[in-house]
């Protein structure tokens, strides 16, 4: 059995495709599953009866017909609003 320059050059070229191939396919693996992670957390998180959000109720102005929020309206500026002064 004879060792020659390339040979060991061969081998390690081998060698050094099979460490990158494995490399490469656990930081795919890493990328999937941290994309199935946030994908589960955006469905977790729009599930019916889990909003983050606070809704609040609106009310159409009976002077200008723009819809203010029922809670801390503010004055639209036309004669007679009811909201505020």
């Amino acid at each position: 059995m004879e060792f020659s320059l390339g040979k060991l050059l061969v081998l390690v070229a081998i060698i050094l495709a099979v460490w990158y191939g494995f490399k490469y396919a656990a930081r795919v693996d890493a990328i999937r599953k941290n994309l199935r992670e946030q994908v589960a957390r955006r469905q977790q998180s729009s599930a019916p009866g889990r909003s983050s959000r606070a809704v609040e109720d609106l009310v159409k102005c009976p002077k200008c017909g723009a819809f203010v929020a029922a809670e801390g309206a503010t004055n639209c500026g036309k004669p007679g609003c009811p909201w505020g002064a």
